[in-house]
């Protein structure tokens, strides 16, 4: 419980009717949770407008309502006026849960690919500290022990604090988080602060959204404004966008790169199906690595571990240790084996980019047999990487079947034939199967010996989202079915 005085700390308001000194149980901007004794916020989001449902709210028990229009209400209610909702909903929260950001050692990621991978990497390497460690992030929720199934990348300001809260409540040290540019545009991050901030890279996405590229780095660059006084920005300095990026941060800053001269550097990379090696050079000291990940990409995502862990002052022993125990990231290249003569992996690969790095990887690793993709793109999302990831597909790959991802209410039809305009005309190695299990499965009994399959765009995801239901479907189950049912 708080006070409402508390509660509104820092924002302008008026109350239409004195409430100040009255204690709320909770806050929610969504009627649907609210319970007897909660302040509801009637915020407008980016489909709803809470203002709508706050006679829903009041039946379900509020009794302080916080909006930035008046409206009407029983005389029991108590109101207060705010310029605007929305944008009270991150300091009301940091408020009501007592601003847990600041104190706990916060480590954000933001950037287009390699995100889930490195918060899973740091994450093993903070274990060896043995200190408690909460992760937010695109697969789930971690804290304390309990996993939380994600709904998105970074969550709300409401639930986000509120998991902070618990993670400080069950004495976590660190905290690891997925940053996405949905959430720093929107102000979910708003009131947090953050110890290490990390840029992985930037490539073609979410352009439904952002509408240009410039819009969606400016995004992704905000996070560099939440680092704490002594906080670090940890830069991929093989990216293109890395330079303009440098000039925005007033913190300290360390690099890391393959191609480029930076403080954190990986040489003499050796790449093979089943490991990857290479020497870590550091302001600290330089360390050999054998890890079971395998790509150059994943070289990247690790080298921006060992330099948020370096900007943590964690030892390079225990760093080593870390990356060199660490197995893998579900859905992310992830093999399904089942003792047949190919190779099998499931990747969450759904961007040009993430595509290329992924095929480009399996092209240098293969010793014989063919590349055979599988890969379809979501509905209601950036278009224009449709035809992009159509081309990379058909240019890496020997062969490729075009399915179904998650189509929600676009006809499929649609999302594949606008796959097709970047390869029509062009390629010949491609077939298009709808259904994606028959795909799935039509590609599997094909396979030969030597062979590598890439099931491409839906990784560690249980479902598939059809119109306006969820069904059930995780690529690697229906890979596993099919192949136990072929032995």
């Amino acid at each position: 419980m708080a006070k409402i005085k508390e509660v509104l700390k820092g924002i302008k308001c008026r109350s239409v009717s004195s409430c100040f000194d009255m204690y709320v149980r909770g806050i929610s901007d969504d009627s649907r949770k609210i319970r007897d004794g909660d302040l509801f916020v009637a915020a407008r989001g980016l489909s709803t407008d809470g203002y709508n449902f706050i006679g829903s709210a009041v039946q379900k028990g509020a009794r302080v309502i916080v909006s930035d229009r008046d409206f009407k209400a029983p005389s029991y209610i108590k109101k207060i006026i705010v310029k605007d909702a929305r944008s009270a909903i991150s300091v009301m929260a940091d408020n009501f849960y007592g601003h847990p950001s600041k104190n706990l050692k916060m480590i954000g990621v933001t950037g287009t690919n390699g995100k889930t991978t490195v918060v899973y990497l740091i994450e093993n390497i903070l274990n060896g500290t043995k200190k408690k460690t909460g992760v937010i992030g695109t697969i789930n929720y971690r804290v304390g022990g309990r996993h939380i199934p994600a709904k998105n990348t970074t969550p709300g300001c409401l639930e986000l604090q509120s998991l902070l809260s618990e993670m400080l409540e069950k004495k976590a040290g660190y905290v690891v988080m997925e940053v996405s540019s949905h959430s720093l545009d929107q102000d979910r991050v708003a009131c947090l602060s953050y110890d290490v901030g990390i840029f992985t890279n930037i490539a073609k996405d979410h352009l439904d959204y952002h509408k240009t590229k410039a819009n969606y780095f400016k995004a992704k660059a905000k996070l560099f404004k939440k680092l704490k006084k002594n906080g670090v920005a940890v830069i991929n300095n093989d990216d293109k966008m890395a330079v303009l990026l440098k000039r925005r941060i007033n913190k300290r800053i360390l690099t890391y790169g393959i191609r480029k001269r930076s403080d954190v550097m990986a040489k003499d990379v050796r790449l093979s199906m089943g490991s990857s090696s290479f020497l870590v050079n550091t302001p600290s000291g330089s360390f050999s690595v054998v890890t079971r990940l395998i790509g150059m990409h994943n070289i990247s995502n690790i080298l921006a571990s060992i330099a948020a862990a370096l900007a943590l002052g964690i030892r390079l022993d225990v760093i080593k240790k870390g990356i060199e125990s660490f197995r893998s990231v579900p859905g992310r290249l992830e093999p399904v084996d089942h003792g047949q003569p190919f190779k099998v992996f499931v990747d969450f690969a759904h961007t040009e980019d993430a595509l290329y790095n992924v095929l480009s990887l399996l092209r240098d690793v293969t010793q014989e047999g063919r590349i055979i993709t599988i890969f379809g793109c979501g509905g209601n999302r950036d278009r224009s990487k449709r035809p992009l990831m159509g081309k990379v597909a058909c240019k890496l790959s020997d062969k490729v079947v075009i399915t179904s991802d998650n189509p929600r209410s676009e006809d499929p039809g649609l999302i594949i034939s606008e796959i097709e305009k970047g390869i029509k005309g062009r390629f010949t190695n491609y077939e298009i199967t709808p259904d994606r299990k028959k795909a799935i499965g039509k590609v599997l009994r094909s396979a030969g010996s030597g062979d590598i399959v890439l099931i491409a765009g839906k990784g560690h995801e249980k479902y598939q989202v059809v119109n306006d239901k969820t069904i059930p479907f995780d690529d690697c189950e229906v890979a596993s079915s099919i192949l136990r049912g072929m032995s």
